[in-house]
């Protein structure tokens, strides 16, 4: 991009593509940390797109609070409703006491024995898809996090279906009033459900999480409930993007599906790629609690900052060569999952479900068509592909 003048980050529609990357390399040459003020809003924002800045900001949990909101178009009564009750917009002490409890279902040993499930869910997915192609390959990959979540959960099956719809709706609609609506259905859905098994501890996963552990924390009824929505849309949104964004590549790019066909490049290495490429936590918000530098600005208390993971992937100081996609790049530190005392709890889970997609791949699949034109939400928050008109052939 040789434009003098910035480039509008906010231009509507940017996101529908992929051509942000070039606003993006634009703003990490000229102006990396940046003021930008949205026509009609109240306040601006300092947007931050170099790698460095963004782990710094992260990273920062004594200056930078969540509290505030953590993406951009949120609303006052909706971050006040959550704040320091959900995970994502909570700051110590109150983020590390929930996430004591939170992180138990994803350890590693939790996770092991999960891991055939996954294997077979993968597995018949991938099969599904080869022996009864369909029009979009996305309607066929949800079906890997959102079973796999559930599952996890121990979410009735009858359930299920329900469950990744409203999920998708909440975050990804275009309205509002039904993404608002589809928040409340899930928020009473958990509800419900904790309330019952108060009385009857049948869920698993549930009591798991109520049952006062060795340090003493336990989670009060309203912040299982907002986070048991978190955990379900982390689990079924950002993976769904990754899958569906990594397959893209493989049929675009036949060489590096070839790498893997051939085992020159071991499925864990190539899912951090898949990671870094994809991105599909697009941008986190923080705000400043007192005056603070990023690079060579000052950030002034109470000001809102927002990083875009979407910039960093692809900054040249930490990624030789970040334009291309290569399946065995190595030292892949990508931010992805984010950094500092916010990293996603389901950063094992997801890489668990893209490797084993990956080998599954290599074991069912010879080659990969594109049969239309892949679409992409237009969302600067959860990003992704909604469209994907692959074939796989066995």
């Amino acid at each position: 991009m040789t434009q003098r003048t910035a480039p509008d980050l906010l231009e509507a529609g940017l996101f529908e593509g992929t051509g942000f990357y070039d606003v993006f390399d634009w703003y990490r040459a000229n102006d990396p940390v940046s003021w930008q003020h949205p026509a009609g809003e109240p306040d601006g924002f300092w947007s931050v797109t170099r790698y460095h800045d963004v782990v710094s900001v992260h990273r920062d949990s004594t200056r930078m609070s969540s509290t505030k909101g953590m993406r951009l178009g949120s609303t006052d009564r909706a971050v006040d409703a959550v704040a320091n009750k959900m995970l994502i917009v909570a700051d110590p002490p109150d983020h590390t006491r929930m996430k004591r409890v939170l992180i138990q279902p994803f350890s590693s040993e939790v996770l092991s024995r999960a891991e055939e499930y996954v294997e077979k869910v993968v597995a018949d997915v991938v099969a599904t898809a080869v022996q009864h192609p369909g029009p979009d390959l996305i309607k066929r990959l949800e079906r890997i996090p959102t079973d796999v979540i559930c599952a996890i959960m121990g979410l009735p099956r009858a359930d299920w279906e329900w469950i990744g719809r409203k999920t998708t709706e909440a975050f990804e609609s275009p309205s509002e009033v039904q993404r608002i609506t589809a928040n409340s259905e899930i928020f009473k859905y958990f509800s419900d459900m904790v309330r019952e098994n108060r009385k009857t501890g049948v869920n698993a996963f549930i009591s798991g999480l109520t049952t006062q552990n060795s340090s003493g924390v336990q989670l009060t009824d309203e912040e299982l409930v907002f986070n048991f929505s978190g955990i379900l849309a982390g689990g079924n949104e950002t993976t769904r993007f990754t899958l569906a964004a990594l397959t893209l590549q493989l049929v675009e790019h036949p060489d590096q599906w070839d790498r893997i066909l051939r085992g020159e490049v071991e499925p864990s290495v190539a899912t951090e790629e898949a990671l870094r490429w994809s991105v599909p936590g697009m941008h986190v918000m923080r705000t400043a609690t007192e005056a603070l530098r990023i690079g060579d600005v000052e950030v002034e208390p109470g000001q809102r900052v927002v990083t875009w993971m979407g910039s960093a992937n692809r900054d040249s100081e930490v990624f030789d060569d970040p334009d291309t996609f290569d399946v065995g790049r190595t030292g892949n530190r990508h931010l992805s999952f984010g950094a500092g005392r916010h990293m996603c709890l389901g950063s094992r889970l997801a890489r668990l479900e893209i490797t084993a997609y990956l080998r599954t791949l290599r074991g069912l699949v010879r080659s990969m068509t594109l049969e239309g034109e892949p679409r992409y939400n237009g969302s600067n928050f959860t990003w992704g592909l909604n469209e994907l008109p692959v074939v796989l052939h066995a």
